[in-house]
């Protein structure tokens, strides 16, 4: 036997079968039956008890080893056989162990008897084997008559215990070692069994002696019959008491991964708090189990048997102690909190259950408004085809309408640069004629230069003879307007514009009324807002009907031009207007209702939105700020927009792409269109000469006149610098200074005369009109007032005399 523990291993199981004639085999297996799995375990007890100091110790170094053997059919005979051995003797010695019992233990505690009487203790490997070799051992023993009294009743009782199938606790296995070292410590011989005696023989020289080398060999030699005082009922009970005392040791290697993969999961799933107060309630039933007699090492494995008074365990004791307020406290905000989810819950309850009835309400009005839903549900069907079919259509069509704007407007453009760049070159051409000699060009005139002074002078006789038709005597040359035109271009213009209104004509012949005409799709409109007001609104109809009739109304305004006698139309008169106008009115609604109606502003946007971006582009393209009838008409428009429709206001930016189309055109004027030469005296007594100053300075009050005209619907700040500051003083005041005082006179009563008023008047004027102010106080000074004409002159002055005062 090593002195070391032997490392468990696994080892391979085989099949072994019992049986009392096998002689050859190891005296120290024994064969256990199994009553569950057909598996035993056999553990290898030492056939000795050693009653010397180092024997026990020489015995733990080997834990022994473990087998598994199956249970064969002859084992199974072999149990059924020492059964019924084992009730005939059992029938024979009842009467006999009882008082035997009640003589061999009167140390032992009352409580360690009762469970001894209904109790089977598990003991360990050790404890067992000296048990049955104490056993074993006490028949020999009663025979020898030099043991002591003691030493044979502790025997006698383990003896019979063992006989009786019972496995004695620690506890009795503990007295008995103590009583039979208290019999050597007396002075008395305890015999040993043979086969230990034969162990420490004198002439066996080896202190450690093999099992193998004293094995009893000998047929005579008498053998311990395992099946009369063990495995009757020992085998029995011995397999299940093992596994419950060993912790089923030959399954932990094979389950040691499991149960440390189960261990680590409940170390996972449980706090370091739980895990204390389970241990701390563990040691404290440990100590109350200890405190009543129960041994700590012991398992019960039938409760019932135990009293229960024993069984019945104390609670836990209080880890402080409560303040019994602190208890009301803690209860009363319990309270509170129950109350509050109840009363939450009460809340719930009754909103669900008004929701429920409200649902079976809608549910069953749902059911009533079916038919009428599904009639709407057709209408808007319809209704979403007729847009998406109406935007489509536009869609095609705006595409050709925009190719006709672009060749009237081009026809516009040609016939406009035409008549300026001739004003042009007719001022260009006199200014050359009337250049001084070392200037003038050593170059003889054309055809094309003789041509252009034959049609100018021809021009000016014709607006003359008009004029005279008319009755005006009195007029300065140079304030009308030369935009005639020859017969010729007249009619090719017109040629042209009869093909663009007939390709007009054209573009929606293919289209329904409903899809080409403004009063078709408004009506299609209309009936969609008396029929669901609110729906109407939700959509956003008035401010999309302006975008969906912006192509047709552009096509309407084709050929419209402001600035143009025979093409300025009165939009207001139009049919179309009139439908815009009229749309969605009621005869009996009110001034009330009429606030309220969503498309109470649709005419106002349309005039923003489609007539705005066309009138800024005319003026672009067609507008003469030369013009004087141009101007007034252009400036009547747009202060007619602005004051009858409220959307047009100086944040919309329609409006305000017009005004900075305007200022652009001014600015192009300014810089273009005038041009007053600066003579000396002495050539300012040529008529040709002085006739050409004056016309051009005439040109440029015009212009002063016409820009001025913007006053009112331009910042004064703006139109001050672009007609004071770059054409009065610095065109006019300069040929004001070059003149005779009575020229002079006249050209600033001219001026006089286009200001605004509102700029004449004292401390209201512009800064920039100072300057002017002060040469005009001047000029006064110098005309003599004995001479008529100068002293009509200035009179004709008072007007800015006044304002200077």
């Amino acid at each position: 036997m090593s002195l070391f523990k032997k490392p468990k291993r696994n080892i391979r199981i085989r099949e072994n079968t019992c049986s009392e004639d096998a002689d050859n085999e190891n005296d120290s297996e024994i064969c256990l039956p199994d009553t569950k799995n057909s598996k035993t375990k056999l553990h290898k007890p030492t056939s000795y008890s050693s009653v010397l100091s180092f024997g026990e110790d020489l015995n733990e170094g080997d834990d022994g080893e473990v087998f598994k053997v199956k249970k064969s059919a002859q084992s199974k005979k072999i149990k059924k056989l020492l059964d019924k051995e084992r009730k005939k003797q059992k029938e024979k010695s009842n009467t006999t162990i009882d008082t035997t019992e009640k003589t061999t233990q009167p140390q032992l505690d009352e409580d360690i008897v009762i469970k001894l009487k209904n109790t089977f203790p598990i003991l360990n490997g050790r404890e067992a084997i000296a048990a049955v070799q104490e056993g074993i051992s006490s028949e020999d023993e009663e025979e020898s008559s030099d043991i002591g009294p003691k030493y044979i009743k502790q025997s006698d009782s383990v003896k019979l215990l063992l006989k009786k199938g019972k496995i004695p606790d620690a506890a009795t296995i503990h007295a008995a070692r103590k009583q039979r070292q208290h019999v050597r410590e007396m002075g008395e011989i305890v015999p040993l069994p043979e086969e230990s005696a034969n162990r420490f023989d004198v002439n066996n020289k080896s202190r450690l002696v093999r099992e193998d080398d004293n094995d009893a060999s000998d047929a005579e030699e008498e053998r311990i019959n395992m099946a009369v005082n063990i495995a009757a009922e020992d085998r029995i009970r011995r397999k299940a008491e093992f596994e419950a005392a060993q912790g089923r040791v030959t399954d932990e290697s094979d389950k040691g991964e499991d149960e440390e993969w189960e261990n680590q999961q409940i170390r996972k799933g449980v706090t370091g708090a739980q895990i204390a107060a389970v241990q701390q309630e563990t040691m404290y039933y440990q100590q109350y189990l200890g405190a009543v007699g129960v041994p700590m090492n012991c398992e019960v494995s039938d409760p019932s048997h135990i009293e229960s008074n024993a069984l019945i365990f104390p609670p836990l004791p209080p880890t402080e102690a409560m303040d019994p307020q602190l208890v009301i406290t803690k209860l009363k905000d319990r309270l509170a909190d129950l109350r509050e989810v109840h009363r939450r819950h009460t809340l719930e309850c009754n909103t669900a259950a008004e929701e429920i009835e409200t649902l079976g309400k809608e549910c069953d009005q749902l059911k009533e408004d079916a038919p009428r839903l599904a009639e709407r549900f057709r209408y808007y069907q319809d209704l979403r085809g007729y847009v998406t079919d109406l935007v489509e259509c536009l869609d095609e069509k705006i595409v050709i309408i925009e190719l006709l704007e672009q060749r009237i407007e081009s026809l516009f453009t040609r016939r406009v640069n035409e008549y300026m760049s001739r004003r042009r070159q007719d001022v260009m051409d006199q200014a050359q004629e009337l250049a001084p000699t070392s200037q003038r060009m050593r170059i003889e005139k054309d055809e094309a230069q003789i041509r252009r002074v034959a049609e100018r002078e021809g021009r000016r006789i014709r607006r003359q003879r008009v004029r005279e038709l008319k009755g005006i005597v009195s007029h300065i040359d140079g304030m009308s307007s030369d935009e005639e035109i020859t017969e010729t271009e007249l009619i090719t213009a017109r040629t042209q514009r009869e093909v663009i209104e007939q390709d007009s004509k054209h573009v929606f012949e293919d289209t329904l009324d409903e899809f080409a005409t403004v009063r078709g799709i408004l009506e299609r409109f209309e009936s969609w807002r008396r029929s669901d007001i609110d729906a109407y609104r939700e959509a956003y109809v008035s401010l999309c009907l302006p975008k969906l009739l912006g192509p047709i109304l552009r096509l309407k305004l084709l050929f419209w031009n402001p600035f143009s006698q025979g093409s300025n139309i009165d939009i207001e008169k139009t049919p179309w207007c009139n439908s815009i106008l009229l749309y969605g009115l009621e005869r009996t609604e009110t001034e009330e209702q009429l606030r309220k109606d969503p498309d109470v502003q649709l005419l106002p946007r349309v005039i923003e939105r489609i007539v705005l971006p066309k009138l800024s582009k005319l003026t672009s393209l067609c507008w003469d700020p030369l013009s004087s009838s141009q101007t007034v008409s252009l400036v009547g428009l747009v202060t007619k927009l602005i004051q009858e429709y409220p959307t047009i206001t100086p944040t919309s930016k329609f409006l305000t792409n017009l005004i900075n189309t305007v200022l652009d055109k001014m600015k192009e004027a300014v810089e273009n269109d005038v041009f007053i030469p600066i003579y000396p005296q002495q050539r300012l007594s040529e008529a040709k000469v002085n006739n050409f100053f004056l016309r051009q300075c005439t040109v440029a009050v015009k212009l002063l006149g016409n820009l001025v005209r913007w006053q009112g619907i331009l910042s004064d700040n703006i139109l001050s610098e672009i007609a004071l500051d770059s054409l009065l003083n610095r065109y006019l005041l300069s040929a004001i200074r070059t003149c005779s005082p009575l020229q002079a006179a006249n050209i600033c009563q001219m001026v006089g005369s286009v200001l605004p008023r509102i700029w004449l008047q004292i401390c209201v004027h512009p800064p920039q009109l100072q300057q002017f102010l002060n040469q005009a106080k001047i000029i006064a000074k110098q005309l003599d007032t004995d001479k008529p004409t100068e002293r009509d002159a200035l009179e004709r002055m008072s007007g800015i005399l006044k304002a200077i005062s």
